[in-house]
């Protein structure tokens, strides 16, 4: 009879918890919860008409829920910790490409399944044939994997298909006749901090590795493709940049799934030119346009991003401040007057910020979320050089 009291009291503690934590999500989130909500169903009547507009309203409902759980990052520490006594090394989600596994370094990883990238190329291809017409180079920019052949392993049981997928994409481009730099190959014949090149706890490189592949970017046009961007090696030498730390501050896209303790919290590195800048930035969401003005700092950097003591705040996103269909950056202190088109994941946004001091004007487009005309937008803007830059091309990040 003890023994069902306790279970009773248990389950009576266990229901109370949830209806508990569901009144005061409800109580706490109830317009961002409306305002996902009537998204969704806007966005189930533009895809589908009347039929669509139940399916995107409980979409949107679920997603506003999720997003505004009452305490929830409370939740994800505790449950992280929980992982971590228990020596958890792969945390399965719902939606496996969410799964977080602990690597050998202690580092997070997202797991990578094997994908068809002959789509991608083919896309590539098609704008490659419009970039000829207008005589446009074009090159592509592999960035470097958290996974790294010889340093990184995974757990035992857990195939990562990162290498495989993107050795097969690097093939399909040189067939393609596309130029490509593989900054995988630069990372492995420079001397460099293996561990430092990814946040511990983010899917993506670090604001000094970001600036390292400009650099290395800008000597293979220099090289290979007769385009000097920097003929003093002003704009890549660290030296001209300074450096504001934020000790234990940030904990990325794989950390924010699993808290805090489970595999620890990141610093977080921002680099600002130490010389004369004077920028105008644009960007253009699905449905709205902003413009900010004044120095690189000013027109580039998110300080709210940064300067927040919520550890769960998307820091590596504190240049642009997230990811939008296009950035028009106009640097009026260029010494020329180039105009660069980046195609780019999320990867992009501070590789795009460095770039940018360099040319006169940069773009920025994310194929994820524009949905205009690629070709016709090449067309009509008529660059002087096409990047992509991406970790990979297919990517969700």
């Amino acid at each position: 009879m003890k023994r069902l009291s306790f279970e009773r009291i248990g389950i009576v503690l266990f229901c109370a918890t949830l209806i508990g934590s569901g009144a005061l999500t409800l109580a706490t989130g109830m317009k961002p919860i409306a305002k996902a909500t009537l998204s969704g169903i806007k966005t189930g009547y533009t895809s589908d008409g009347v039929g669509g507009m139940l399916e995107g309203g409980i979409s949107g409902l679920e997603s506003g829920v999720n997003d505004n759980v009452y305490a929830k990052n409370s939740y994800v520490n505790l449950f992280g910790l929980t992982s971590k006594i228990l020596n958890k090394k792969y945390i399965i989600e719902t939606n496996v490409t969410n799964s977080v596994v602990k690597d050998s370094q202690g580092k997070l990883q997202f797991v990578t399944f094997p994908v068809d990238t002959q789509p991608y190329v083919d896309k590539i291809a098609g704008i490659k044939s419009v970039l000829d017409e207008l005589g446009t180079p074009l090159l592509y920019v592999q960035t470097p994997l958290k996974v790294i052949n010889g340093y990184d392993e995974m757990p035992i049981g857990i195939t990562d298909s990162a290498e495989t997928n993107t050795n097969h994409f690097m093939q399909q481009l040189d067939a393609a006749g596309i130029t490509r730099l593989d900054l995988r190959e630069n990372v492995s014949g420079e001397d460099l901090d293996l561990g430092s090149l990814f946040y511990n706890t983010d899917h993506h490189w670090t604001t000094q590795t970001a600036f390292w592949a400009v650099g290395e970017v800008v000597d293979y046009l220099k090289a290979n493709m007769g385009i000097d961007l920097d003929p003093n090696n002003f704009y890549t030498n660290a030296e001209n940049y300074t450096s504001k730390f934020y000790e234990d501050s940030f904990l990325g896209s794989q950390g924010r799934r699993v808290g805090k303790y489970y595999g620890g919290v990141d610093d977080y590195t921002l680099m600002l030119p130490n010389y004369d800048t004077d920028y105008s930035v644009t960007i253009n969401k699905a449905n709205a346009s902003t413009t900010a003005e004044g120095t690189f700092e000013d027109a580039l950097v998110k300080y709210n991003l940064l300067n927040t003591e919520d550890i769960f705040t998307n820091r590596y996103a504190a240049y642009f401040g997230a990811d939008f269909p296009e950035v028009i950056v106009k640097n009026k202190s260029a010494d020329n007057d180039m105009k660069v088109l980046i195609f780019k994941d999320s990867f992009g946004l501070p590789f795009s910020a460095f770039l940018s001091t360099m040319v006169g004007e940069t773009r920025l487009l994310d194929t994820r979320y524009y949905d205009g005309d690629v070709q016709e937008y090449i067309k009509e803007y008529n660059p002087d050089l096409v990047l992509y830059v991406y970790k990979s091309i297919n990517t969700q990040a």
